[in-house]
């Protein structure tokens, strides 16, 4: 039986560009295309480092790793939530932002 871990994600804030003098935009991450993204990268490093594990990331408002109708000893929760932590940031300094903004 497989193990679910749910990783709430939190997407970044939106950016403000400057367009010209005094005028800026708001551009808005895709979160949906974040999330997907995330996903992937996670299942991936997931799939060696913990093969029993079953990722799933969800859009949140609060950042959360939650191990959902299972719970391991006190001393491997925190171990798994930081490696997992570790790797999102990993996955996520490999976007290319102009791809996960709106325009």
């Amino acid at each position: 039986m497989n193990k679910r871990v749910l990783i709430r994600f939190v997407p970044p804030a939106p950016i403000k560009v400057a367009v010209s003098k005094g005028i800026s935009r708001t551009r808005n991450w895709n979160a949906d295309k974040l999330v997907g993204f995330l996903q992937e990268g996670l299942e991936i490093w997931a799939a060696d480092a913990y093969p029993e594990l079953e990722l799933a990331v969800v859009e949140s408002r609060q950042a959360e790793i939650r191990f959902d109708g299972w719970k391991p000893d006190k001393e491997s929760a925190a171990e798994m939530r930081e490696a997992i932590g570790e790797q999102m940031g990993l996955v996520l300094e490999g976007i290319e932002p102009d791809e996960y903004l709106s325009e």
